[in-house]
């Protein structure tokens, strides 16, 4: 296969992949989960037992310092979603990314065997 063809091939696919990534409208960064934390009060079901209230938050990181906030439980399944949506953006991000470096990688191939070529055509080059 020519370097031509690849670059055309990798350049469809990275649009591709750029067309999934503008249908994405709505995301989160973070990670949601449950967990359980006990009261204290004496008097509450908790106390003594293994496991405390539930919980469901999701964790971020802004400027490096973390950041939690409790997801109220009508919200579980729109939290769950748009911080995978988050996660799906930056995986195809990635994969731009990769697919570039192929690219890139591929144009200066491409463009040494131009000049190689186009040297053949005079006897002074």
């Amino acid at each position: 296969m020519s370097s031509e063809k690849q670059i055309k091939d990798l350049e469809k696919l990275r649009n591709s992949i750029i067309e999934e990534i503008l249908r994405i409208h709505s995301m989160i960064p973070g990670s949601f989960n449950q967990v359980y934390c006990k009261c204290g009060k004496k008097n509450c079901w908790c106390y003594g037992k293994d496991k405390g209230h539930t919980f469901r938050r999701i964790i971020w990181s802004e400027k490096g310092v973390p950041k939690t906030k409790v997801i109220p439980q009508q919200d579980v399944d729109w939290i769950k979603d748009v911080t995978e949506s988050y996660r799906t953006f930056r995986k195809k991000r990635k994969e731009i990314q990769i697919l570039e470096d192929s690219i890139r990688r591929l144009l200066d191939e491409y463009a040494k065997d131009i000049v190689k070529n186009t040297r053949k055509l005079r006897e002074y080059l």
